[in-house]
């Protein structure tokens, strides 16, 4: 019986008949009576969609579709761009905006680079939503000098890329990047609605278009995560 309900819910999910429920599967109980089985019966069946991928479990929370927590995040290609291509909704919320002199030593330090020091840069903190659920904490940033008049861009809707590219002529087209995991500290724990210490993915990158100039330094902290990769070089035109 289990298997059943497990296969019917694997298919809802999957062609999206359960979109207009959010990220969030109903509640055991909820489904129990749905499915007229005991909650035993549907807690197989949500442990056995967990095993496949395709639901995953916060404690105290439930069982959320791992479409709303990383579906459609391929490369680095533009948020906005992937999420919408799954049927899935983009969103940003904007902490924090200011121009900066330099860049974190620590962002140098994973990257290995250094920001010229007479080059002011436009520091912008974003969160990444899927359907309202918070993905990732981004630290963007962007040379003032190659974006004259940033300053007074909306970055809280739409994709960054897009509009730098529509503005400014700029095609972001390489990245060197770094992946690690890392453990939530109580800042981000609060931000991505986690517990503090959960593992966490952090992705440095420095963006280059084609001529080699700098587009952006960007810091992805995204949910979950437990391996380190280098990425050199990442083409990101198709």
């Amino acid at each position: 019986m289990y298997a059943q309900v497990s296969d019917i819910l694997a298919a809802d999910i999957e062609s999206g008949a359960r979109s207009d429920e959010g990220p969030q599967l109903p509640s055991e109980s909820a489904l129990a009576k749905e499915f007229k089985v005991s909650r035993v019966t549907v807690r197989q069946a949500l442990k056995r969609l967990e095993a496949r991928g395709l639901i995953y479990s916060e404690q105290g929370r439930g069982y959320f579709k791992t479409a709303a927590r990383m579906g459609g995040v391929s490369g680095f290609h533009s948020f906005t761009h992937e999420v919408r291509k799954t049927g899935d909704t983009p969103g940003t919320i904007v902490l924090e905006r200011q121009i900066v002199a330099s860049l974190p030593q620590d962002m140098q330090n994973h990257l290995k680079i250094q920001h010229p020091a007479n080059v002011s840069l436009v520091y912008l903190k974003r969160v990444r939503t899927i359907n309202g659920v918070p993905i990732a904490i981004e630290d963007v940033y962007l040379p003032v000098d190659m974006y004259s008049g940033i300053e007074g861009l909306n970055v809280g809707e739409g994709s960054l890329y897009s509009q730098i590219e529509e503005r400014w002529g700029v095609v972001p087209a390489w990245t060197d990047a770094l992946f690690e995991p890392v453990a939530a500290t109580e800042e981000e724990a609060q931000v991505l609605k986690v517990a503090p210490g959960s593992p966490l993915l952090a992705v440095w990158r420095v963006t280059l278009t084609e001529s080699d100039d700098v587009a952006e330094y960007v810091k992805s902290t995204y949910r979950g995560g437990d391996f380190k990769l280098h990425v050199s070089r990442y083409r990101l035109a198709d």
